[in-house]
């Protein structure tokens, strides 16, 4: 199949009210003399207002794939194949200055350090409102600063208006992932993704910016991918969970099914690794053995089998190692393993 007739350009196949629609996303980084995919053939919606929690180890490739979804992948990496369907149009193949104006408009990205990608000598205020100048909104000092204080009490700052004359390294870094937040949101995006905004924060700071997203999901329809590695963080404010492996997803389904019956074993060795809510911890938590494969060394066949206990208990049957799982994504949970249906059914 040619780059074109993957990447069909002018083509919304946005399906069932979706926001976004992903079709055979590919990411490629030139490497020792050939094209290495980060993230491969990977396909998924996310529903209106909708939270979806994309979870994985280290070089799975999910802020890849979140980078990917904002076309800023570092060069010289590139988008090389799939779609992006986003209000009707191709994200995958959109010219770069319409790219930029919809970048903090109707979609936005909130990252981990807040601190890092903020300006340290201009105020908090003029970094908010930088964002609506940017696109074109109402440049009347009066109007912009009394949106920048809506927007930061919406996000429960204290002393919102105070703070505007502030600069980051006078704010905590919950407040700072506040203001964050408040850029993203502030000229009301469909969607926001989230890479694991919350990670560097203590755990009460960060109960409340879990609640905040939630609050905003309920209350403006904003649809969230919130990439992280903290299954529990998934368990208290996501609809849905993708989990990511070897640039691919290889689960997917709502966090409560996901979470009860895993199909997946790499999703059920994350899951074994968390200590139970309630009745007697085990002696020793379960740990899975090596480390995720690097993308120029992918094995053939799923990609999990040479860490996979399930493999490794059927007698490392040939088919694992040969040939790639097929999956049906029309299903509302599915799993990218040849025993999936046995996995379950051991339990």
């Amino acid at each position: 199949m040619t780059k074109q007739q993957q990447r069909m350009p002018g083509s919304d196949p946005l399906r069932d009210g979706a926001v976004l629609d992903v079709r055979g996303l590919t990411v490629e980084f030139p490497a020792r003399g050939r094209n290495v995919r980060a993230v491969d053939n990977v396909s998924f919606t996310v529903g209106r207002g909708e939270i979806i929690g994309l979870v994985g180890e280290s070089a799975s490739g999910k802020s890849t794939l979140g980078l990917a979804l904002m076309r800023m992948i570092p060069a010289p990496g590139v988008v090389s194949a799939g779609t992006i369907a986003f209000g009707g149009r191709d994200l995958a193949s959109l010219p770069e200055a319409e790219m930029r104006e919809l970048r903090g408009k109707a979609l936005s990205l909130i990252v981990q350090d807040a601190l890092a990608t903020m300006n340290p000598v201009t105020t908090i205020e003029e970094q908010i409102t930088e964002v609506i100048r940017d696109h074109g909104g109402d440049r009347s000092r009066k109007s912009l600063r009394a949106r920048a204080t809506e927007m930061l009490r919406e996000v429960r700052l204290p002393n919102a208006e105070q703070s505007l004359n502030r600069y980051p390294h006078q704010l905590s870094g919950g407040m700072q992932q506040r203001v964050a937040i408040a850029e993203g949101l502030i000229l009301g995006p469909e969607l926001i993704i989230a890479d694991e905004p919350t990670t560097a924060l203590d755990v009460t700071v960060q109960a409340q910016i879990l609640a905040l997203l939630r609050d905003i999901c309920d209350t403006r329809g904003t649809s969230i991918i919130f990439v992280t590695h903290d299954l529990a963080t998934v368990a208290e404010i996501c609809d849905r969970v993708m989990v990511m492996y070897a640039g691919r997803i290889v689960e997917s389904g709502t966090v409560s099914a996901v979470f009860s019956k895993p199909a997946h074993p790499y999703t059920k060795a994350l899951l074994s690794g968390l200590l139970p809510l309630s009745g007697e911890p085990p002696a020793e938590l379960e740990a899975l053995p090596g480390q995720p494969p690097r993308p120029d060394a992918w094995p053939t066949g799923c990609r999990f089998h040479p860490r996979c206990p399930l493999w490794r208990a059927l007698g490392e049957p040939e088919i694992c190692t040969t040939t790639d799982p097929e999956v049906d994504e029309s299903d509302s949970h599915w799993a990218a393993c040849h025993f999936a249906d046995l996995e379950g059914a051991g339990r």
